[in-house]
């Protein structure tokens, strides 16, 4: 099957008819947001259920399931009307990453000191800050995947344009404040993932920062949020 996807010329109502659907799309994704805290607010007060789950297997599996459907939630929402445009499922799914940042934010932990404090998020859903923690990471990822995809279906509709002066496209837009505020928001991204685990032994914070687990905890903690926050 051949890629759908195609470079269209459009017209300025069409393109301003592509940027109210990508508007759309964001609200959806961040009203979906805000109807699953009042499902899961609603499921938790209705229900009594006192019985255990097992553990590691299970639990990790129900992260991963969850997440799964709420990614391909993401990606349809993506994919919804954008037609054979290229650059409406590109800008799309920038789009539809950037509207999940707060839902990250409402997941963080509230103090640096203790990573069990209770979230926004774990107040509003009744659900402990332990049991959303592995969502936070899991979630962050996903949305990593989106803008990276965005990024790098970017760089092709860049690398395969043509430009007068400059040969290719890429080499012009390089060049524009626009493009280069997106790269380090790409970059700052990928930071963010390698700084997932505040106690580990292994990768780039144990690394780059020796000592207690407490005081690994600290930084790990001000660099990931020093990386929200100019992300945003």
């Amino acid at each position: 099957m051949s890629w759908p996807y195609q470079f269209i010329s459009l017209s300025e109502d069409e393109k301003l008819h592509r940027r109210e659907l990508l508007d759309l799309r964001g609200y959806y994704a961040q009203w979906s947001i805000i109807v699953v805290i009042v499902a899961i607010r609603i499921f938790r007060f209705t229900t009594r259920s006192t019985a255990k789950r097992d553990a590691r297997v299970s639990a990790k599996t129900r992260h991963y399931l969850v997440c799964g459907l709420w990614l391909s939630w993401l990606l349809g929402l993506s994919i919804w009307n954008s037609g054979d445009d290229y650059l409406h499922l590109t800008k799309a799914l920038g789009q539809v990453g950037l509207s999940q940042l707060p839902l990250q934010v409402l997941m963080s932990p509230a103090y640096i000191s203790q990573p069990a404090a209770s979230s926004v998020l774990s107040v509003l859903t009744g659900i402990s800050q332990p049991a959303l923690t592995p969502y936070h990471r899991l979630f962050g990822r996903a949305v990593v995947s989106l803008l990276v995809a965005h990024a790098a279906m970017y760089t092709l509709f860049f690398v395969q344009s043509s430009h007068p002066e400059f040969g290719t496209l890429l080499f012009k837009r390089v060049q524009d404040l626009d493009v280069q505020c997106g790269l380090v928001a790409i970059l700052l991204a990928v930071l963010l993932i390698l700084f997932v685990r505040p106690a580990s032994q292994k990768g780039l914070q144990a690394w780059l920062v020796q000592g207690t687990i407490q005081e690994r905890r600290k930084m790990f903690y001000f660099v990931h949020v020093s990386l929200v926050v100019l992300l945003l």
